[in-house]
C-alpha cells in the first residue's frame, strides 16, 4: 500500500472526508487535551462503524457522530479512580455509556484498554458503570477479536 495523507478540516459536526461507492467516512474534532483529535465513522451498505479515538468525551459531536451506530468502539483506557488529569483527556466507563445510550448504539465494543482496565475485577467495575446509562450489547475486545457487523 501506498499512503496518501491528508489534511481533514473536521469540526464538531460530521464532516465527510470521503466517499466511493458503497463506502462514506466521516469525522469529528474530539477533545483530547492538547493534542489534536478525531473520531471515524466507517459506513459500508448501510452499516455504521464508529472509532472514538482518545477522547474525554466532553461536548456532543462523538455522540452525533455515532448516532444509531451498529458497533461503536470506544477507548476504555480509564475507570472511575483514574488520576484527575487522565480523566480529562480519556472517557470513564460512565461517560462512554452516557454517549452509547444517548446515541442510541446497536453495540458497544471496549478497545485500547490500559493496565488499569484488564482483569474481571476491573472489567466488572467498567460494566457496572456504563450499565448505568447503556444496557445494548456490550464486549470488551482484545488483540485479534472480530466482531460481526449485525
Amino acid at each position: 500500500f501506498t499512503l496518501q495523507p491528508h489534511d481533514v478540516a473536521a469540526s464538531d459536526t460530521p464532516v465527510r472526508v470521503f466517499e466511493a461507492g458503497a463506502l462514506a467516512i466521516d469525522a469529528v474534532r474530539v477533545d483530547h487535551g492538547a493534542a489534536p483529535a478525531l473520531a471515524w465513522r466507517v459506513e459500508v451498505d448501510w452499516k455504521r462503524i464508529v472509532f472514538s479515538g482518545d477522547t474525554g468525551g466532553h461536548g456532543d459531536s462523538l455522540q452525533r457522530l455515532a448516532d444509531h451506530a451498529d458497533i461503536f468502539i470506544a477507548h476504555n483506557a480509564t475507570s472511575r479512580t483514574s488520576y484527575p488529569a487522565t480523566i480529562a483527556i480519556l472517557m470513564t466507563p460512565s461517560r462512554i455509556g452516557e454517549i452509547a445510550a444517548a446515541a442510541q448504539v446497536k453495540r458497544l465494543v471496549l478497545s485500547h484498554r490500559m493496565q488499569e482496565t484488564l482483569g474481571k475485577a476491573h472489567e466488572a467495575q467498567t460494566r457496572e458503570d456504563i450499565r448505568a446509562h447503556f444496557h445494548g450489547p456490550l464486549a470488551f475486545a482484545n488483540d485479534l477479536d472480530c466482531f460481526a457487523v449485525k
